[in-house]
């Protein structure tokens, strides 16, 4: 049979560009933000239904609740759901919307909800300093952040910014991962560049169209905006950096300990889900299409034109570097803590275990993500 799950956008203004890492759709440079806004805002609260197979007992299954950003999307548990494979690993998934980072981390230090999907690694690991008790268990995004000028901007590499005006939001994770890119080129950001500093990727588009600023380092939500006004990608924040990362799955660290088999099983769907984003494409794209609200063609560039890697792997040795260029720009006092007391990268490994012990066939379980696995992790292995 087919079981209605209705997932309550509770009353949250649905905006484009706010996220760490947000994913915007700006049809012709805005038509698209506008139409998921309206249909965010229609009545202050968006039911979503979405057809999953479920049986009646399914009814008892627990819930996870998962606060994700609106505008950036979430294509594994958009896909999890519609095909059930959250009740077939034996949860619900509620999704809880948030447009922004600081509200949704809020939330899951408070224990409002289970795992934050969308929200930046920086964001998740300031919180840590602070004394946040959150544990990255897998990731969603990493790269698809352009660094961006306009079409007559002439690109040979990092040594193209220099005496040039830069604007960024800073601490968002691409400013964070494209200073220290130039950090470790060995070049001055106080004196070899300019930095224009903004608090949204949409005011850094902005100053990059006027002509105020030379380059603008963006997140995802602007790519489309900034190609829609004229302007060009030099380059991508994972070409800055292989190994960066950007949304990572994280968890308040209690629930995990308290709920370790549920935890699994959430890890356990994303996973399939992942296989099946990479399995069938333009299903993924049309299911993607369908809950952000934009036409197909839009949320195929979004989705799969971007540069960007949608892995559910963690990444560690990523998460290892943001917090060490954290320390470098002075962004955050890590003091005695050890980044890794934070980061559960087992729990991944076992539910990738579990799948190939189920699906010995499936090649993308125990060849192509064991791989990744081996050498996106190699610091936590001991490699």
């Amino acid at each position: 049979m087919k079981q209605r799950v209705l997932m309550t956008l509770l009353g949250c203004s649905v905006i484009f560009s706010l996220s760490a890492c947000g994913s915007s759709s700006e049809k012709s440079a805005g038509a698209a933000a506008e139409t998921v806004e309206t249909n965010a805002e229609a009545a202050g609260e968006v039911k979503i239904d979405t057809d999953v197979k479920a049986e009646d007992e399914s009814q008892e299954l627990p819930e996870i609740n998962i606060g994700s950003n609106p505008g950036t999307g979430n294509i594994f548990g958009y896909i999890a759901m519609d095909k059930g494979f959250d009740r077939e690993e034996g949860y619900v998934t509620k999704i809880i919307p948030f447009d922004n980072s600081t509200d949704a981390l809020n939330a899951l230090q408070a224990g409002k909800i289970d795992v934050g999907v969308n929200f930046g690694t920086a964001a998740p690991l300031t919180f840590v300093t602070k004394g946040a008790d959150f544990t990255i268990i897998g990731g969603y995004v990493s790269g698809g952040m352009p660094v961006y000028a306009a079409a007559d901007f002439e690109y040979k590499g990092l040594e193209s910014f220099v005496g040039k005006n830069i604007a960024t939001a800073r601490a968002y994770t691409p400013d964070i991962l494209w200073r220290g890119a130039m950090l470790d080129a060995g070049y001055d950001l106080e004196k070899d560049v300019t930095i224009m500093e903004f608090k949204k990727p949409s005011e850094a588009l902005a100053a990059v169209k006027s002509g105020q600023a030379d380059v603008g380092v963006g997140t995802n939500s602007t790519y489309l905006g900034a190609m829609a006004s004229g302007l060009k990608v030099l380059c991508w924040t994972n070409d800055l950096d292989p190994s960066a990362v950007c949304c990572r799955q994280d968890v308040n660290t209690s629930w995990m300990k308290n709920n370790p088999e549920l935890a699994l099983s959430y890890l356990k769907s994303l996973i399939r889900a992942e296989d099946v984003f990479y399995s069938d494409q333009n299903y993924a794209v049309t299911l993607f299409a369908e809950y952000m609200g934009l036409e197909e063609d839009k949320a195929r560039t979004l989705l799969l034109e971007t540069n960007q890697e949608l892995w559910l792997d963690p990444k560690s040795d990523g998460v290892q570097n943001m917090w060490q260029t954290l320390q470098d720009l002075n962004y955050a006092d890590v003091g005695s803590l050890t980044v890794t007391d934070y980061i559960n990268i087992d729990l991944y490994k076992q539910a990738l275990d579990q799948l190939i012990e189920e699906y010995p066939d499936n090649e993308y379980f125990s060849k192509t993500l064991v791989e990744r696995y081996e050498e996106y992790n190699k610091k936590m292995l001991g490699n």
